[in-house]
């Protein structure tokens, strides 16, 4: 796991402009497909550990995402 201080370099690159979402589930565990038609990720709980640090987890990812949006809304010209 990273610490808060260290730098993240991305594998791959999504295009918002063409985000798709599905959420399904593997043997009952909850997963979040997300596909720009290029690349596709998929989130998961994990095999090991609670399913409150993944909870942790997908609130930090929805958290930076309604940030992110917030800039980009603040980009928008008026």
């Amino acid at each position: 796991m990273l610490d808060d201080d260290e730098e993240l370099s991305p594998v791959v690159s999504l295009d918002l402009r063409a985000i798709h979402t599905q959420l399904t589930e593997d043997d009952g565990d909850p997963i979040l497909l997300i596909d720009d038609g290029d690349v596709q990720i998929e989130l998961t709980s994990g095999m090991n550990g609670s399913y409150e640090t993944a909870i942790i987890g997908a609130q930090r990812v929805a958290s930076a995402a309604l940030e992110f949006a917030a800039i980009l809304r603040r980009l928008v010209p008026r």
